[in-house]
C-alpha cells in the first residue's frame, strides 16, 4: 500500500484482465482523478459477467481490511465498454463521498451495498491485509502515422509521438499534452532560372500543444503549433552541382477530431495553419557569371497543411 501524506491509496484491481472491458490503467486513471487518496485500506475489484438476462455486465465489489462494504453490479449498455470507467470511478466516488458527510459520532462505518449482498467475515485481527501494488496513474503515449498534405510543398508521409503527462490531466476527459511530429515531403519544390534549374528538398518537424477533451470514442483536440522546415537546395546544372541548406521556422495553430476504432487504436484528421518566419531563414541566392543576385525558392508567407492519421496509445 502506497502512503501519500497519512492516506492511503485506493488499490484497484480486475479478475478478468484479458477481457480490456475496461482497461485496468484506463480505469485506475479514471478513480484516481475522482476519488484520489482515501483514509483505510481499501481494495476495489471488478469483473466482466454475464447478467441474468444474458447481457454483459461489470460487477464491482469493495473491500475495507478485507471485509465488503460495497457491491454493484454495472449494466453494459449499447456503448459497451466505452464509459464503463467512468461508471466504476462515479461509483467510488459517491460511495467515498457519503463516508466524509457522515459524522463520528454516527458509530462505525456501515456497508453502503446497492444491491443485495451479504457482508464477508472480517480477518481476525492477527491476520494483517495483504500489501498490494500502488495505483499509480499513468502517463499516456501515442504514437501515430500517416499522410500530410500540404498547400506549398504536396504530399508527404508523417510521424509523432504525443505524450500526455499525469501533471497535466485536469479531469479524466480533458488532457494537456505534448506533441512531437515530422513529415518528409515526397516532392522536391523546383524554380527555373535563366534555363537554370534549382530544386529543393524539405523535412518538417513540428511542436505542439494538444487541449484534448474526450467523449466516449470522440476526441478533440487542438492548440498552439511551431514547425521547423529543413530544406537542402541543389543545383544539378551548374557547375560542381552547389547545394545549400536552411531551416524556416512557423507558428500558428492547430486543431483535430479523432475517432476510436478500438481502445488503443485512433483514426484522427485535422489541420494546421501559421505564419512563416521567413525573415529570420537565410535565402537561396542564384548568383550569375555578371554578378546578378536572384533570389530563389521564396516561401510563402503562410503555411497550411492537412493531416490524416492512425495513433495507437502505448
Amino acid at each position: 500500500m502506497l502512503w501519500l501524506g497519512g492516506f492511503h491509496a485506493l488499490d484497484l484491481t480486475t479478475s478478468t484482465p484479458d477481457a480490456l472491458c475496461p482497461p485496468l490503467e484506463e480505469t485506475r486513471a479514471a478513480v484516481n482523478a475522482r476519488v484520489g487518496e482515501v483514509r483505510g485500506e481499501y481494495q476495489a475489484e471488478f469483473t466482466l459477467v454475464r447478467a441474468d438476462d444474458g447481457q454483459q455486465a461489470l460487477q464491482l465489489v469493495l473491500r475495507e481490511r478485507q471485509a465488503e462494504v460495497l457491491r454493484r453490479e454495472l449494466p453494459l449498455d449499447g456503448a459497451g465498454c466505452d464509459d464503463a470507467a467512468q461508471a466504476i470511478a462515479l461509483v467510488l466516488e459517491r460511495y467515498f463521498d457519503a463516508i466524509e458527510k457522515r459524522e463520528p459520532s454516527e458509530g462505525p462505518k456501515s456497508a453502503i451495498a446497492l444491491e443485495p449482498s451479504a457482508p464477508a467475515a472480517s480477518q481476525p485481527a492477527s491476520v494483517a491485509a495483504p500489501e498490494a501494488e500502488p495505483s499509480v496513474r499513468p502517463a499516456r503515449w501515442r504514437a501515430r502515422a500517416g499522410a500530410v498534405y500540404d498547400w506549398e510543398l504536396g504530399p508527404a508521409a508523417g510521424v509523432g509521438v504525443v505524450l500526455y503527462p499525469t501533471a497535466f490531466r485536469p479531469s479524466s476527459r480533458f488532457h494537456v499534452g505534448v506533441a512531437l511530429d515530422a513529415a518528409q515531403f515526397l516532392l522536391r519544390s523546383s524554380e527555373t532560372v535563366r534555363e537554370e534549374r534549382i530544386t529543393a528538398l524539405t523535412l518538417r518537424t513540428a511542436l505542439s500543444l494538444p487541449f484534448t477533451f474526450e467523449l466516449r470514442r470522440l476526441s478533440l483536440s487542438a492548440g498552439p503549433w511551431a514547425e521547423l522546415r529543413l530544406q537542402r537546395a541543389s543545383a544539378p546544372t551548374l557547375p560542381h552541382g552547389r547545394s545549400d541548406y536552411r531551416a524556416l521556422p512557423g507558428l500558428g495553430a492547430f486543431a483535430g477530431l479523432g475517432w476510436g476504432l478500438t481502445p488503443s487504436l485512433t483514426l484522427g484528421a485535422g489541420f494546421a495553419f501559421g505564419a512563416q518566419l521567413s525573415g529570420a531563414a537565410p535565402r537561396f541566392i542564384l548568383q550569375e557569371d555578371g554578378g546578378g543576385r536572384n533570389e530563389v525558392l521564396v516561401p510563402h508567407a503562410w503555411f497550411g497543411e492537412a493531416q490524416l492519421m492512425l495513433a495507437l496509445s502505448l
